[in-house]
């Protein structure tokens, strides 16, 4: 394993992010295209703790949102991506030798059908952005909704959860079972949950997006934040999973946020199509 370097700056990322759902073609004759959809939680992926966000009670919207089954489903090539990170996470010397123990990956999140990142996107994250900033306006919320969640549309071209193509991870100390620090206040994403924001740049003026401010200090480079964010960065990476450029937690193959951050801008994955056995479980929000 290489050295878990600083994660690049991704002021540039985040500029040319708006449009990123409709700005390119599915490619619907790649081989990964019709890729199924399948349970991390199944013993041959052992991601048995594997959860759907908003399947049970959370931060965002409390108790759990009526009609989300609990299977977080994704495409079978991310899941074997992921089960690579795994393996590296639990096994490679640097990894325990950086973070002081072997770690693995706990999936929070998935697939995310029209109906609940519907509602995720009109109810629970404006509910949440003025819960953590109760002096906004709306129109200051509505600003931060497209930092926190990307709005469903009803395209080809679709958004990150609802093509099972990503998935919201968290470090996890393996000799602990507890998440490892990832320096993120609760409430905000821009800022702290940039995957960059802990690097530092924006200490130097014009070289980055991010805005100085009171709202979290940046982490020691040696700490459990930096380096638990840095190890997360390399080994997904390496496995082909690009990260959101304002979200730590999230990576992704194959969607077309995905493959705007990778720069093939080929991605391959529409909106899912749910099993029937999923679609039974699902009743109105």
């Amino acid at each position: 394993m290489t050295d878990f370097v600083a994660i690049p700056n991704m002021t540039e990322l985040r500029a040319g992010k708006a449009g990123y759902d409709t700005r390119f073609q599915i490619d619907t004759e790649h081989p990964l295209h019709d890729d199924p959809l399948v349970d991390p939680r199944e013993p041959e992926f052992g991601f048995f703790d594997a959860s759907s966000y908003y399947s049970k009670p959370n931060p965002m919207t409390g108790d759990v949102l009526p009609g989300v089954p609990d299977a977080p489903l994704l495409r079978i090539d991310v899941v074997r991506r992921l089960k690579v990170v795994n393996h590296v996470l639990q096994h490679d010397p640097d990894v325990s030798d950086a973070l002081g123990a072997p770690a693995r990956i706990k999936i929070d999140d998935a697939l995310r059908p029209y109906a609940v990142q519907r509602f995720a996107f009109d109810v629970a994250w404006p509910v949440a952005i003025k819960r953590a900033n109760p002096d906004f306006t709306d129109e200051q919320i509505a600003a931060k909704l497209s930092e926190n969640i990307a709005e469903p549309k009803r395209s080809d071209t679709a958004t990150p959860h609802l093509t099972g193509g990503a998935a919201d991870v968290r470090l996890i100390n393996l000799s602990t079972n507890e998440p490892f620090d990832r320096g993120h206040k609760g409430g905000t994403v821009k800022g702290t949950a940039y995957p960059d924001f802990h690097e530092g740049y924006q200490l130097v003026e014009g070289q980055s997006d991010i805005e100085l401010g009171d709202e979290a200090e940046i982490g020691d480079p040696d700490g459990e934040i930096v380096v638990g964010r840095r190890v997360l960065y390399w080994v997904m990476t390496k496995a082909g999973l690009q990260v959101n450029p304002t979200e730590i937690w999230h990576y992704g193959k194959g969607d077309p946020l995905s493959e705007y951050v990778s720069g093939s801008g080929r991605p391959y994955y529409g909106i899912a199509e749910l099993p029937e056995w999923y679609l039974a479980q699902m009743k109105p929000a």
